[in-house]
């Protein structure tokens, strides 16, 4: 089975091809469908909002989106400078609740010169979930957001904390009888009445 078609090979290969990033992002406040070029633009079907401002007030900034070596979780970050104060204030009251929620990053292929999309459509790259937002201001004049898009993988590279014991359950949480019986062979003896 072919990757590409011819008609994806020709589409490909002409002399302005440019990709562009989109991301699906399930905030509190809503779904939030976010492009990172400028204005509105419907691709797949749904309508996407540019986070680029051609006066450069605003600047969206994507890591790279890498396969990671063997034992390391993927993860792409997403920085948002330019934003203002009120985005800022509501990025810090909800950044409980904007963590481990879904969002999904697409790429697709698009012709500068005549804005038609690629027919081999958009593209679902990284499927993932929202980190903590990280909020940073210098002065009056910068401010920046940031994200990370983190895979399922992400929590599963951390060693657990301690020893599956009585003892060492007792240093975590004193007084849990939860593990008392670990380690000790039991034997159930069933009266008949």
């Amino acid at each position: 089975m072919a990757i590409f078609t011819d008609e994806d090979r020709a589409f490909l290969g002409r002399p302005h091809i440019a990709r562009a990033w989109f991301a699906d992002l399930g905030l509190p406040s809503g779904i939030w469908r976010l492009h990172n070029g400028v204005g509105r633009q419907t691709v797949g079907g749904r309508e996407w909002r540019g986070v680029s401002d051609p006066s450069g007030q605003q600047l969206v900034s994507i890591s790279a989106v890498e396969d990671p070596r063997f034992g390391q979780a993927a993860k792409v970050d997403i920085v948002l400078s330019g934003v203002n104060s009120e985005f800022l204030r509501s990025v810090k009251d909800q950044a409980r609740a904007i963590e481990g929620l879904t969002a999904d990053l697409y790429w697709c292929a698009f012709d500068q010169e005549t804005g038609e999309v690629w027919s081999g459509g958009m593209k679902k790259l990284f499927p993932g979930y929202l980190s903590s937002p990280k909020r940073q201001s210098q002065g009056i004049g910068l401010r920046t957001v940031s994200f990370a898009i983190e895979t399922l993988w992400q929590s599963q590279n951390y060693v657990f904390g301690g020893a599956w014991t009585d003892a060492d359950q007792q240093r975590r949480y004193p007084g849990d009888l939860g593990l008392q019986f670990v380690g000790v062979k039991v034997t159930e003896t069933i009266k008949a009445s």
